[in-house]
């Protein structure tokens, strides 16, 4: 079965209707769910989601999102050997500028699943090497 690690710009763009990704989100989530993708969310996107959509949208929309997303996603939850391996990362590569949030979608990704990541935003993972990325087909 097909996977993916989900970064947290593809859900913002789900959410946020005036996203200029909106309609690539929506097209992208309907083919995973076609075909049946496992969607894996470390759960610091989780927390990126949830607080980007309270601070620019309605605290109800936040909520529903929340519920929708550990109702349809598999949630991957930290441990601190994983803390530790995004701290290593992260001093490995001095000059990069993505967040910790972006680094456990890389390191769950890297060390676990080895499977492609669904982002909108490939600068920050630009200096990360051996990672795949899924793009929706266009019709």
């Amino acid at each position: 079965m097909k996977q993916i690690v989900l970064d947290a710009r593809a859900l913002i763009a789900l959410f946020y209707e005036n996203d200029r990704y909106h309609a690539e989100a929506e097209l992208g989530f309907r083919q995973l769910f076609q075909q049946k993708t496992i969607l894996w969310m470390p759960l610091p996107i989780l927390f990126e989601v949830y607080k980007w959509l309270l601070n620019h949208q309605r605290y109800e929309i936040a909520c529903d999102a929340l519920t929708l997303m550990l109702d349809v996603l598999q949630p991957v939850f930290l441990a601190q050997s994983d803390v530790l391996t995004l701290q290593r990362m992260i001093q490995s590569l001095p000059g990069w500028s993505g967040s910790l949030e972006d680094a456990s979608v890389v390191i769950h990704t890297a060390q676990r699943r080895r499977c492609p990541v669904w982002t909108m935003n490939y600068r920050d993972f630009g200096t990360i090497q051996d990672l795949q990325f899924w793009t929706p087909e266009q019709k």
